[in-house]
């Protein structure tokens, strides 16, 4: 043989740049979506100041509840409910608040808060990517799901269940998929969703739809053998018994019903109201569930039977409940990229030039993304350092006033039997920054610690409506509202015999009524 026959084949032209840039210069796509959550990060640090609201400081005050004095059973925080059975289903998310703002203050509660939510947000892209979706489709779903998640940036418990959502949805859409044994961790995430945020019911939704649809596939191996049933019968039994996993037990079947069946917050709270009352979020949302199930016509096969029911499901549950919107946005994420068929260049068919030129551009490619993700890693590092070292002060300033506070605390400390009336907005921030009130307020958000009479009673005396509307502040002196809703109320007290102002700053009013008036 020649020795031109064992001579070694000329070695093929290599890229010379560090192998780690690989992941930078062959899944740019994917880069653009990590960008995109980066975005999302830096969004909610800038407008972290504004998401300190009433659920911010009912989160604390709870939460403080539970560090000092265990897992309450009895109300013992405001007036009107108290000695009334408490079931305090959050007490987990809510002791959680209370730890991280002893490490760090507001600002690090308001920074996890945002990672809360950014890793529901992250979780969602990846989980779409790791079911099929294309990384242009998981765009196309962005700008819409992102607007629609926005508006639920506020400091709160719910916060806590953003990730376990996402994770128990990517879990039974995979098991839909592929089967295994892994669909059986929803389990042990619900047990603890139920100790963290009352979504948990939602999560369970999910776990027993998926059962149903399993049972329905399985129908015929399951006449022939029943051992096929226990999969979709586990699931089903043991979904709804993982909301009984909590130190409430059997208890917490009342909290559940009362929210769920006679809660009266619709008719009170505008995060419960159906999602028509706020339009910049309606619009929006009608625009994606309509590219959804049109989706889900045109390409049905893109869908599992099992995703296809469950965001029908999320989308009725949104329509009805502004507050499910969040859910909604998540899970589009996932489903929508998988459920549209993106047309695109096939991968790997390469012209010859194009080909000579491809190391150089997956280069420039490698270097521009690098330069992309390092620019928003920074962005969120210097938005996150200037939240740490901002005084508390100023980020509880936005929501409420310190001589507000001040004026309350002098008029209790002066008189001890006095007691407040103070409207939502402030019931829980004068608790939070003044536990000596305790039991002295009438009220707080824990609206289902309330009757539907006592709820009745307090909604004429924030409205000022009928002639006796006053009959909801009977026993308390100390006046606490806000002009700009409720300023038939304020004219109505001030015009009181002896009624005396003890601070009004143009919007926040601090009155302090006669006895014979509060009688």
């Amino acid at each position: 043989m020649s020795s031109l026959a064992y001579a070694p084949a000329a070695a093929p032209a290599r890229h010379t740049a560090p192998r780690w840039t690989g992941v930078f210069s062959e899944r740019g796509s994917d880069v653009l979506l990590g960008l995109a959550a980066l975005a999302l990060a830096a969004g909610l640090l800038a407008f972290l100041p504004t998401t300190f609201s009433v659920d911010s400081w009912l989160a604390l005050l709870t939460g403080r509840e539970v560090w000092q004095h265990g897992i309450p059973a009895h109300e013992t925080l405001t007036a009107l409910a108290h000695g009334r059975q408490w079931v305090d289903q959050q007490w987990l998310s809510q002791l959680a608040s209370y730890g991280i703002y002893r490490l760090g203050g507001l600002p690090l509660l308001g920074i996890a808060n945002v990672g809360l939510i950014v890793t529901g947000f992250a979780g969602a892209i990846l989980a779409a990517r790791r079911l099929g979706a294309q990384p242009r489709a998981v765009m196309l779903a962005l700008p819409l799901c992102t607007w629609l998640l926005f508006p639920s940036r506020e400091v709160r418990t719910q916060q806590f269940a953003v990730p376990l959502f996402v994770a128990t949805v990517y879990l039974l859409a995979r098991d839909s998929r592929s089967p295994s044994r892994r669909v059986y961790w929803c389990l042990p995430l619900l047990a603890l969703w139920a100790n963290l945020h009352g979504t948990v019911t939602l999560g369970v939704m999910l776990v027993g739809l998926y059962a149903l649809t399993l049972a329905w596939n399985r129908r015929r191996a399951i006449r022939h053998c029943w051992r096929a049933s226990l999969r979709p019968l586990t699931l089903m039994l043991g979904a709804p018994l993982c909301l009984l996993a909590t130190p409430y037990g059997l208890a917490a079947i009342s909290y559940y019903r009362t929210m769920l069946v006679g809660s009266s917050l619709r008719h009170t709270v505008t995060e419960w109201q159906a999602i028509t009352s706020v339009p910049l979020t309606a619009a929006p949302f009608f625009v994606a569930a309509g590219i959804l199930v049109w989706s889900f016509g045109r390409w049905q096969s893109r869908t599992t039977m099992w995703e296809r029911l469950v965001m029908v499901a999320l989308i009725a549950g949104a329509i009805s409940v502004i507050r499910n919107v969040l859910f909604f946005a998540l899970a589009a994420l996932i489903v929508t990229p998988l459920s549209l068929k993106v047309g695109g260049r096939e991968r790997g068919r390469t012209r010859p030039d194009e080909a000579a030129d491809a190391p150089r551009a997956n280069g420039r490619r490698a270097r521009l993304n690098m330069l992309a993700t390092a620019a928003g890693v920074l962005a969120v590092a210097v938005l996150a350092f200037a939240t740490l070292t901002e005084p508390a002060a100023r980020i509880e300033l936005s929501f409420q006033r310190m001589p507000l506070l001040a004026a309350v605390q002098r008029a209790t400390a002066a008189d001890p039997t006095l007691k407040v009336f103070a409207e939502v907005r402030f019931a829980d921030w004068l608790l939070w920054r003044d536990p000596a009130l305790s039991g002295r307020v009438a009220s707080d958000a824990r609206f289902e610690l309330l009757s539907s009479a006592q709820m009745s009673r307090l909604q004429s005396a924030y409205g000022a409506l009928g002639s006796d509307w006053k009959q909801g502040a009977i026993g308390f002196r100390l006046v606490v509202l806000d002009r700009r809703y409720e300023p038939d109320t304020v004219t109505g007290f001030r015009r009181e015999p002896g009624a005396r102002v003890l601070y009004d700053d143009g919007e926040r009013v601090v009155l302090l009524r006669a006895r014979s008036s509060a009688a």
